[in-house]
Protein backbone atom coordinates (compact mmCIF):
# COMPACT_ATOMS: atom_id res chain seq x y z
CA UNK A 1 0.00 0.00 0.00
CA UNK A 2 1.53 3.22 -1.09
CA UNK A 3 0.11 5.41 1.77
CA UNK A 4 -0.08 3.81 5.32
CA UNK A 5 -2.03 4.67 8.16
CA UNK A 6 -0.86 3.70 11.69
CA UNK A 7 -1.20 4.98 14.96
CA UNK A 8 1.28 5.86 17.90
CA UNK A 9 -0.78 5.89 21.20
CA UNK A 10 -2.40 9.83 20.01
CA UNK A 11 -0.09 10.73 17.24
CA UNK A 12 -1.66 9.19 13.93
CA UNK A 13 0.99 8.44 11.45
CA UNK A 14 0.90 8.90 8.00
CA UNK A 15 3.94 7.62 5.59
CA UNK A 16 4.10 7.26 1.89
CA UNK A 17 5.98 4.21 0.82
CA UNK A 18 6.69 4.31 -3.25
CA UNK A 19 10.53 4.47 -2.99
CA UNK A 20 11.34 2.91 -6.47
CA UNK A 21 9.56 6.74 -7.48
CA UNK A 22 11.07 8.43 -4.37
CA UNK A 23 7.62 8.43 -3.34
CA UNK A 24 6.70 10.66 -6.21
CA UNK A 25 2.30 10.00 -6.12
CA UNK A 26 0.16 9.43 -9.24
CA UNK A 27 -3.26 11.11 -8.82
CA UNK A 28 -4.29 8.02 -7.70
CA UNK A 29 -2.32 8.13 -5.13
CA UNK A 30 -3.07 12.01 -3.81
CA UNK A 31 -6.62 10.64 -3.63
CA UNK A 32 -5.71 8.01 -1.37
CA UNK A 33 -3.56 10.51 0.31
CA UNK A 34 -6.40 13.03 0.92
CA UNK A 35 -8.56 10.26 2.11
CA UNK A 36 -5.87 9.20 4.42
CA UNK A 37 -5.57 13.17 5.66
CA UNK A 38 -9.68 13.33 6.07
CA UNK A 39 -9.79 9.58 8.24
CA UNK A 40 -6.99 11.48 10.63
CA UNK A 41 -9.13 14.39 11.05
CA UNK A 42 -12.20 12.62 11.70
CA UNK A 43 -10.13 10.38 14.12
CA UNK A 44 -9.18 11.03 17.91
CA UNK A 45 -5.62 11.63 16.95
CA UNK A 46 -4.14 14.72 18.59
CA UNK A 47 -1.26 15.39 16.33
CA UNK A 48 -0.51 13.96 12.86
CA UNK A 49 3.16 12.40 12.08
CA UNK A 50 3.81 12.94 8.39
CA UNK A 51 6.66 11.39 6.24
CA UNK A 52 7.88 8.83 3.53
CA UNK A 53 10.37 6.43 3.76
CA UNK A 54 13.71 4.76 2.73
CA UNK A 55 15.37 8.28 2.33
CA UNK A 56 12.57 10.32 1.03
CA UNK A 57 9.66 12.42 1.84
CA UNK A 58 8.08 12.93 -2.00
CA UNK A 59 9.65 14.08 -5.00
CA UNK A 60 6.36 15.66 -5.96
CA UNK A 61 3.90 14.45 -8.90
CA UNK A 62 5.18 10.95 -11.13
CA UNK A 63 4.85 13.12 -14.18
CA UNK A 64 5.11 9.10 -15.98
CA UNK A 65 1.54 9.15 -15.56
CA UNK A 66 0.39 12.22 -16.75
CA UNK A 67 -0.08 13.85 -20.35
CA UNK A 68 0.25 17.28 -19.17
CA UNK A 69 -0.24 18.67 -23.22
CA UNK A 70 -3.51 16.87 -23.23
CA UNK A 71 -4.82 16.92 -20.05
CA UNK A 72 -7.34 19.87 -18.18
CA UNK A 73 -4.09 21.07 -16.04
CA UNK A 74 -6.43 23.71 -14.05
CA UNK A 75 -8.77 21.03 -13.71
CA UNK A 76 -6.69 18.39 -11.86
CA UNK A 77 -4.92 21.07 -9.81
CA UNK A 78 -8.11 22.69 -8.34
CA UNK A 79 -9.89 19.08 -7.59
CA UNK A 80 -6.83 16.99 -6.34
CA UNK A 81 -3.54 18.63 -6.27
CA UNK A 82 -5.38 21.77 -4.42
CA UNK A 83 -8.37 19.78 -2.18
CA UNK A 84 -5.13 17.41 -0.89
CA UNK A 85 -2.18 20.42 0.26
CA UNK A 86 -5.33 22.16 1.91
CA UNK A 87 -6.98 19.52 3.79
CA UNK A 88 -3.26 18.88 5.34
CA UNK A 89 -3.07 22.57 6.08
CA UNK A 90 -6.28 22.96 7.62
CA UNK A 91 -6.06 19.84 9.57
CA UNK A 92 -7.81 20.34 12.89
CA UNK A 93 -4.95 18.88 15.06
CA UNK A 94 -1.24 20.07 15.22
CA UNK A 95 0.96 18.31 12.36
CA UNK A 96 4.38 17.78 12.08
CA UNK A 97 6.28 16.85 9.08
CA UNK A 98 9.48 14.88 8.88
CA UNK A 99 11.44 15.48 5.98
CA UNK A 100 14.07 13.26 4.13
CA UNK A 101 15.61 13.31 1.14
CA UNK A 102 13.96 14.92 -1.52
CA UNK A 103 10.66 16.93 -0.85
CA UNK A 104 9.95 18.57 -4.41
CA UNK A 105 7.19 20.32 -6.30
CA UNK A 106 3.49 18.63 -4.81
CA UNK A 107 5.99 17.29 -1.69
CA UNK A 108 7.55 20.76 -0.94
CA UNK A 109 4.22 22.48 -1.04
CA UNK A 110 2.87 18.67 1.49
CA UNK A 111 5.42 19.03 4.11
CA UNK A 112 5.51 23.16 4.46
CA UNK A 113 1.32 22.97 4.66
CA UNK A 114 1.74 20.84 7.89
CA UNK A 115 2.41 23.06 11.42
CA UNK A 116 5.80 22.29 11.82
CA UNK A 117 8.58 20.80 9.44
CA UNK A 118 11.49 18.87 10.65
CA UNK A 119 14.30 17.75 8.19
CA UNK A 120 16.97 15.68 7.48
CA UNK A 121 20.17 17.88 7.27
CA UNK A 122 20.86 16.13 3.75
CA UNK A 123 17.43 16.32 2.47
CA UNK A 124 16.48 18.11 -0.77
CA UNK A 125 13.93 21.15 -0.66
CA UNK A 126 12.67 22.99 -4.07
CA UNK A 127 10.82 23.98 -6.68
CA UNK A 128 12.21 22.53 -10.01
CA UNK A 129 9.26 23.40 -12.45
CA UNK A 130 11.72 25.77 -14.12
CA UNK A 131 13.49 22.64 -16.05
CA UNK A 132 10.08 21.57 -17.78
CA UNK A 133 8.92 25.07 -18.32
CA UNK A 134 6.21 25.29 -15.43
CA UNK A 135 4.71 27.01 -12.85
CA UNK A 136 5.01 26.44 -8.89
CA UNK A 137 2.50 24.84 -7.63
CA UNK A 138 0.95 23.01 -4.36
CA UNK A 139 1.01 26.73 -2.55
CA UNK A 140 4.79 27.33 -3.51
CA UNK A 141 4.62 30.56 -3.86
CA UNK A 142 2.56 31.02 -1.01
CA UNK A 143 5.50 29.42 1.50
CA UNK A 144 8.43 30.80 -0.05
CA UNK A 145 7.17 34.43 -0.67
CA UNK A 146 5.73 34.78 3.28
CA UNK A 147 8.36 32.91 4.85
CA UNK A 148 11.76 33.84 2.79
CA UNK A 149 10.45 36.85 1.41
CA UNK A 150 9.63 37.83 -2.11
CA UNK A 151 13.41 38.28 -3.22
CA UNK A 152 14.40 34.80 -1.86
CA UNK A 153 11.60 32.88 -2.99
CA UNK A 154 12.22 34.29 -6.54
CA UNK A 155 15.20 33.56 -6.46
CA UNK A 156 14.63 29.86 -5.64
CA UNK A 157 11.61 29.41 -8.15
CA UNK A 158 13.68 31.59 -10.96
CA UNK A 159 17.31 29.18 -10.79
CA UNK A 160 15.09 25.96 -9.53
CA UNK A 161 18.06 25.69 -7.30
CA UNK A 162 17.32 23.03 -4.74
CA UNK A 163 18.52 23.63 -0.80
CA UNK A 164 19.21 21.36 1.83
CA UNK A 165 17.50 20.82 5.00
CA UNK A 166 20.51 22.50 7.03
CA UNK A 167 19.97 25.21 4.55
CA UNK A 168 15.90 25.49 4.36
CA UNK A 169 16.34 25.65 8.80
CA UNK A 170 19.26 28.60 8.67
CA UNK A 171 16.68 30.72 6.63
CA UNK A 172 13.75 29.61 8.36
CA UNK A 173 11.54 27.74 5.56
CA UNK A 174 11.48 24.45 8.50
CA UNK A 175 11.72 24.57 11.63
CA UNK A 176 14.88 22.39 12.45
CA UNK A 177 17.39 20.54 10.74
CA UNK A 178 18.98 17.21 12.51
CA UNK A 179 21.49 14.66 11.39
CA UNK A 180 19.11 11.87 9.03
CA UNK A 181 19.79 9.06 11.72
CA UNK A 182 17.84 10.98 14.42
CA UNK A 183 14.97 12.59 12.35
CA UNK A 184 12.14 10.30 12.94
CA UNK A 185 13.18 8.89 16.56
CA UNK A 186 13.17 13.15 17.70
CA UNK A 187 10.28 14.32 15.77
CA UNK A 188 7.85 11.62 16.84
CA UNK A 189 8.71 12.34 20.16
CA UNK A 190 7.99 16.05 19.31
CA UNK A 191 4.53 14.63 17.95
CA UNK A 192 3.70 12.59 21.45
CA UNK A 193 4.85 15.72 23.18
CA UNK A 194 2.40 17.73 21.76
CA UNK A 195 -0.29 14.81 21.29
CA UNK A 196 0.01 15.19 25.07
CA UNK A 197 -0.99 18.79 25.64
CA UNK A 198 -4.08 20.45 25.36
CA UNK A 199 -5.89 19.68 21.95
CA UNK A 200 -8.51 21.97 22.04
CA UNK A 201 -6.64 25.21 22.73
CA UNK A 202 -3.70 24.13 19.98
CA UNK A 203 -7.26 23.92 17.65
CA UNK A 204 -7.97 27.46 18.26
CA UNK A 205 -4.65 28.31 17.77
CA UNK A 206 -4.44 26.50 14.59
CA UNK A 207 -7.40 28.62 13.60
CA UNK A 208 -5.74 31.61 14.55
CA UNK A 209 -2.41 31.18 12.57
CA UNK A 210 -4.02 29.71 9.53
CA UNK A 211 -6.43 33.02 9.22
CA UNK A 212 -5.35 33.84 5.97
CA UNK A 213 -7.34 35.09 3.01
CA UNK A 214 -4.79 34.97 0.26
CA UNK A 215 -3.66 31.32 0.45
CA UNK A 216 -6.78 29.58 -2.15
CA UNK A 217 -6.05 33.07 -4.56
CA UNK A 218 -2.39 31.88 -4.50
CA UNK A 219 -3.64 28.00 -5.39
CA UNK A 220 -6.05 29.83 -8.22
CA UNK A 221 -3.35 31.95 -9.42
CA UNK A 222 -0.76 28.79 -9.70
CA UNK A 223 -3.06 26.52 -11.51
CA UNK A 224 -4.14 29.47 -14.16
CA UNK A 225 -0.37 30.13 -14.54
CA UNK A 226 0.14 26.22 -15.12
CA UNK A 227 -2.53 25.64 -17.16
CA UNK A 228 -1.33 28.65 -19.13
CA UNK A 229 2.28 27.97 -19.79
CA UNK A 230 2.02 24.28 -20.18
CA UNK A 231 0.23 25.06 -23.66
CA UNK A 232 3.09 27.57 -25.06
CA UNK A 233 6.12 27.18 -26.94
CA UNK A 234 8.31 26.46 -23.78
CA UNK A 235 5.58 24.94 -21.97
CA UNK A 236 5.65 22.04 -24.77
CA UNK A 237 9.74 22.34 -25.18
CA UNK A 238 10.53 21.56 -21.19
CA UNK A 239 8.09 18.98 -21.56
CA UNK A 240 9.91 17.56 -24.37
CA UNK A 241 13.26 17.75 -22.95
CA UNK A 242 12.05 16.26 -19.77
CA UNK A 243 11.19 13.04 -21.88
CA UNK A 244 13.93 13.32 -23.94
CA UNK A 245 16.72 13.95 -21.20
CA UNK A 246 17.85 16.65 -22.68
CA UNK A 247 18.43 20.50 -21.35
CA UNK A 248 15.93 22.60 -22.75
CA UNK A 249 16.17 25.54 -24.79
CA UNK A 250 13.63 27.73 -23.66
CA UNK A 251 12.37 30.49 -25.79
CA UNK A 252 10.91 32.65 -23.65
CA UNK A 253 7.08 32.40 -25.53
Amino acid sequence: MTIQRSFDGDVAIIRIRRPEAKNSLTLAQMGELRSAVDEVAASPARCLFFTGCESAFCAGRDLKEADLEREDTYTVMTTVIHPLVQAVRNLPIPSVAAVQGPALGLGLGLALSCDLVWVAENAVLGSPFRNFGGVTDSGGHYFLATRLGPHRAAELIFTGRLISGAEAAHWGLVNRAVPAAVLERESLELCRHIASGPTAAFRATKRILCEDRSFEAVLDLEARSMDQVLKGADGHEGLKAFREKRTPKFSGL
